[in-house]
């Protein structure tokens, strides 16, 4: 895998090119208050910073949480004088993230042509990736922004627990996909995306309905027009109804996965806890 080139290219930017008119958007909601979750945000604003983009960070925090025996809420990462930063409260702990993320495109200024939505645990290994997206948002209006996705371990970069291909190199290259994360037909659909701000707006933004947290798995088989296979049995008929006519929207424009590309960079996702304990198949 060439580590010691890994190693050197992630830790040298780039020449500094203008992306004035590419915005990446993160989000931070952390009702638990685990110190890891903040930690990790702040190396991610480094790394975008020294990436060369405009970085528009969204912290929630959730009005309800004592009722619940969780810490007091405060903003830990953002402040309401910082133009790049946006602070909201909501009554409920449940999944924003795509909620999130629409809002944060709203309030963007006219001249972001391209918007991407990136975790804030995860690191690009080269540099050059802002530049690589523009330059596939030019033949694709919809990107995943890598081919190949470590999972660390609490060791680091010398502790990698899962390697995933991306779900856009699935597409690209024809390869038969499945939803369940055990299958050896799985591809990571998630840690970030970008689009063609038309692109975005054309869709709809993203699914902002589903509070258990499988908004990632909805738009990538959405893309492909499959995503009634990501609708789990029994699940109330208005949310199976309302996702299926927001992802028949996204195929569209997709093109059942046709007008969906990637770019060939390689991400590191921090450690904050097992896969296990997330509980990705139970919700």
């Amino acid at each position: 895998m060439g580590t010691q080139s890994s190693k050197r290219t992630s830790q040298v930017p780039f020449a500094k090119r203008d992306y004035s008119h590419f915005a990446v958007i993160t989000v931070v909601f952390n009702p638990i208050r685990y110190r890891s979750r903040y930690q990790l945000y702040r190396k991610f604003s480094k790394h975008m910073s020294r990436s060369g983009i405009h970085l528009l960070t969204v912290e929630c925090i959730f009005e309800s949480a004592e009722k619940f025996g969780l810490p007091k809420q405060r903003f830990e990462v953002t402040r309401s004088n910082e133009p790049s930063h946006l602070q909201i409260k909501v009554p409920s702990i449940i999944w924003l993230k795509e909620n999130l993320i629409n809002i944060a495109v709203k309030h963007l200024p006219s001249s972001m042509e391209y918007v991407a939505w990136v975790d804030a645990d995860i690191e690009f290994e080269r540099f050059d990736w802002p530049q690589s997206t523009i330059d596939q948002l030019q033949c694709y209006p919809i990107v995943q922004l890598f081919q190949l996705s470590f999972f660390l371990g609490p060791s680091g970069k010398k502790q990698i627990l899962h390697r995933d291909y991306s779900f856009a190199y699935a597409i690209r290259n024809g390869i038969p996909t499945n939803s369940c994360r055990s299958s050896q037909s799985y591809f990571h659909p998630g840690y970030a995306w970008a689009m063609r701000r038309e692109t975005f707006n054309k869709i709809g933004g993203l699914l902002d309905f589903s509070i258990l947290g499988s908004g990632d798995l909805h738009f990538a088989y959405a893309l492909i027009n499959r995503i009634d296979e990501t609708i789990p049995a029994g699940i109330h008929s208005d949310y199976r109804r309302l996702a299926n006519i927001w992802g028949e929207r996204v195929a569209r424009v997709a093109g059942n996965g046709s007008c969906v590309g990637y770019i060939s960079n390689s991400i590191y996702h921090h450690w904050h806890g097992s896969r296990r304990d997330r509980r990705y198949d139970e919700r």
